[in-house]
C-alpha cells in the first residue's frame, strides 16, 4: 500500500502578509492603505491574517504532536530555512522522500540561490537571487504598526515556529539580525 507523505511548508506570517499585499492587490487594498497612510482603516478585514495564523497553528500543532498516523510521513519545513540553506534543506527533503538528488538539481540550486557575497561585482546584474535576504524582505515592506498587530494575533504561531518578535521599529529594520531562530524540525520516524 502506498503511503502519502506530508511536507508542510510554513512561513513567518508577517512575510505571508507582505507577500499577499503585493500579490492580491484588490483583496488586500485596505492593508496597503494602512501602510501608505499610517492609519488603520476602520473597515479593514483583520480576519484575513487571523485566519492564516489560526489555520497554521492548528495544522502545525497536529504535525508536531507526532500522532501515530503521521509516523514516517511528516516533515515541517520553514520557508526561511529553505531560503537560507537551500542545498542542505533540499538534501533533507529528498532523503525524507527516499529520492536520489541528481547533481543537476544541486548545481541549479547552487547557481540560483546564492547571496551577493558569493558573487563578483561584475555579476551584479544577474538573475541569481539572494534567497536568504529575500526571505526576510517583508521587514522593509510592512509598517511597524502592521507588524505589531500581526505579532499580537499570531504570537503562539511565532513562538511555535521560532520566529522572533520585534519590539521597536529599529529592530524591525535592522536586517543584519535575523528574526528566524536557529531551530531544527526533524522528520518524525
Amino acid at each position: 500500500m502506498f503511503h502519502h507523505q506530508v511536507i508542510q511548508l510554513v512561513r513567518d506570517p508577517r512575510g505571508i502578509l507582505a507577500s499577499r499585499i503585493e500579490t492580491f492587490r484588490d483583496t488586500y487594498r485596505l492593508w496597503r492603505l494602512w501602510r501608505a497612510t499610517g492609519r488603520r482603516p476602520h473597515n479593514l478585514d483583520l480576519g484575513q491574517i487571523n485566519t492564516v495564523c489560526e489555520d497554521f497553528l492548528r495544522s502545525v500543532s497536529t504535525g508536531l504532536a507526532r500522532p501515530s498516523w503521521l509516523r514516517g510521513r511528516y516533515i515541517l519545513l520553514r520557508y526561511e530555512d529553505l531560503a537560507r540553506f537551500p542545498l542542505q534543506k533540499t538534501r533533507e527533503l529528498y532523503s525524507f522522500l527516499g529520492l536520489v538528488l541528481d547533481h543537476s538539481v544541486e548545481d541549479w540550486i547552487i547557481n540560483n540561490t546564492r547571496g551577493g557575497s558569493d558573487l563578483s561585482s561584475r555579476q551584479k546584474f544577474t538573475t541569481v537571487r539572494d534567497s536568504a535576504a529575500n526571505a526576510e524582505n517583508w521587514r522593509v515592506k510592512l509598517s511597524f504598526d502592521m507588524v505589531v498587530y500581526t505579532q499580537t494575533v499570531c504570537q503562539p504561531l511565532l513562538d511555535l515556529l521560532g520566529y522572533k518578535t520585534v519590539f521597536h521599529p529599529r529592530e524591525l529594520r535592522n536586517l543584519s539580525h535575523s528574526l528566524v531562530e536557529d531551530r531544527t524540525f526533524h522528520p518524525f520516524f
